[in-house]
């Protein structure tokens, strides 16, 4: 478990994020600050980010400092995105930051904060189909990124709330004259760099999207957020009609927001207008949960690389066990190749990491040690040699759960009432056992002549089948089906999915 932070410095707010990461795919919020420091207020017009609101943000970074420390931060990324970009005095308040708050601010182009913002939306979106439109509307700019079907296309447009708010001097009711004025020049801005892509499912990320779509939205059968664009214009009349403080009366919003939301309704409308969207997603995502995903993949990358140098370590020592034991290993070898190559194939749905990749593959190699003693009962001879021979690097638990998985890769699967090592694993260790068992029964049926037939296996999910592409070597003849049906019975019950075996033609 590494406790990560991140940092968005926007136009309007800045934010910070602390969270958890037992792995990427596991975020655990633990503390999040929203600070009202707009450091867009006037830079846009001036050109530089007035002393005041420098001397604002550096206090509130030094909060930011002082959180991450309380909650004990490893790693944070803090980054800023249009205002700072645009002031002119931006390596002041850089400097002042990292020497008065400990913090090191990155200022990210357009590019990478669209990448950050599709980053976040795709995870977001879980299981559900992703969309094809992103829209992260900000305080001084309007991202508009779109799937082309092949990859991502995207543009930068200056139409951020804050920016237009200054611009045009949209302060208190904003008028028929100056929604038109808005209208036009987002629309105009719109149809030059971002064409109409219809009825493409899309989304909005910004904390004004998603102040509308609490205010003005609902759910779709998914349970995603958003809102309608007929339920947006017919908000419009009543957003735009009232005066800073009615909005906040009106609809409990805060003084920044509410000075600012009836803009983003006016910005928004005009977009799912020119490029033809009929609703929007909202979910609730933004930069700082990228920049967590981010951290977290990046630990895990680092992670992977030290497992697998362990991992190469750990198989060497039982190669070695096994050659001090007078084994031939050949087969061994052959269902590991199998076994890893089916474990990073599935991966999508076993979910174990990668240190229990290392362990399927020492139990590969091993699972047959036993026959120098006695073929017959070998996988018990191969267990109490595992579990007591010297095999350095192989430490508890994963000894035990080598040898159980020696015990059980034939005959009976594993069952604590007939298998006394299995039993004493843990609960979730049995369960990791049962799931790395089912794909070495599997990977041993793919060579039950031990005469490696196989080249490669490619894992193809065809609704409730895998089925095993395998690319045999010139002259070999596949394995039997009855085999694996019978080996791979196991892995039903684990998986869900009926095992086939389909094969092609031998490697050129």
């Amino acid at each position: 478990m590494t406790r990560l932070g991140a940092i968005d410095a926007g136009t309007n707010a800045i934010r910070a994020v602390i969270a958890d990461a037992s792995d990427p795919r596991a975020l655990t919020l633990v503390e999040h600050l929203r600070l009202p420091v707009r450091l867009g207020r006037g830079t846009f017009t001036r050109g530089e980010i007035d002393a005041a609101m420098l001397s604002e943000a550096v206090d509130g970074f030094e909060r930011f400092a002082e959180l991450f420390e309380q909650h004990g931060v490893e790693r944070y990324r803090a980054v800023a995105t249009s205002a700072v970009r645009t002031a002119h005095n931006r390596d002041a308040l850089l400097h002042r930051i990292y020497h008065e708050a400990g913090i090191d601010l990155e200022v990210i182009d357009g590019e990478e904060e669209a990448r950050l913002v599709r980053k976040a939306v795709v995870h977001a979106f879980a299981e559900r189909p992703p969309p094809r439109m992103v829209l992260d509307l900000g305080g001084g700019s309007l991202e508009v990124n779109y799937h082309d079907g092949a990859s991502w296309r995207g543009v930068s447009l200056p139409v951020g709330t804050v920016r237009l708010l200054e611009t045009f001097g949209l302060t208190g009711v904003i008028g028929a004259d100056e929604a038109g004025m808005v209208r036009r020049y987002a629309g105009t801005l719109l149809q030059a760099f971002a064409p109409p892509v219809g009825r493409t499912p899309a989304a909005v990320c910004g904390g004004n999207a998603e102040a509308l779509a609490r205010l003005f939205g609902d759910t779709d059968a998914t349970g995603m957020p958003g809102f309608d664009l007929g339920a947006l214009e017919a908000a419009l009349p009543e957003l735009l009609a009232g005066d800073v403080d009615t909005r906040m009366q009106r609809f409990g919003l805060r003084r920044d927001r509410a000075e600012v939301i009836g803009v983003a309704a006016l910005v928004l409308a005009t977009v799912c207008r020119a490029l033809q969207l009929t609703r929007l997603a909202v979910p609730g995502v933004g930069i700082r949960d990228a920049l967590l995903l981010d951290l977290a993949e990046g630990i895990a990358d680092e992670q992977a690389e030290v497992e697998k140098a362990r991992g190469k370590a750990l198989l060497t020592a039982a190669r070695t066990f096994a050659g001090r034991m007078g084994h031939d290993i050949a087969h061994g070898e052959q269902v590991r190749r199998m076994a890893r190559t089916l474990f990073d194939q599935l991966g999508d749905l076993h979910r174990l990491p990668e240190e229990l990749g290392s362990v399927l593959e020492v139990a590969a190699v091993l699972h047959d040690v036993g026959e120098v003693l006695n073929a017959r009962s070998h996988h018990k001879h191969s267990a109490y040699m595992i579990l007591w021979g010297r095999i350095p690097g192989l430490e508890s638990p994963h000894r035990e759960m080598v040898a159980a998985l020696a015990r059980t890769h034939r005959k009976s699967p594993p069952d604590p009432k007939k298998h006394e090592i299995y039993a004493q694993l843990t609960k979730p260790q049995r369960a990791q056992v049962r799931t790395l068992g089912a794909i070495l029964r599997v990977a041993d049926a793919l060579d039950t002549d031990h005469r490696q037939s196989v080249a490669r296996v490619l894992v193809t999910r065809l609704g409730k089948d895998i089925a095993l592409d395998l690319v045999l070597h010139p002259g070999r003849s596949a394995p039997e089906p009855a085999t694996l049906l019978r080996k791979s019975a196991l892995f039903e019950a684990e998986f869900g999915h009926r095992v086939t075996l389909t094969v092609g033609p031998p490697p050129t």
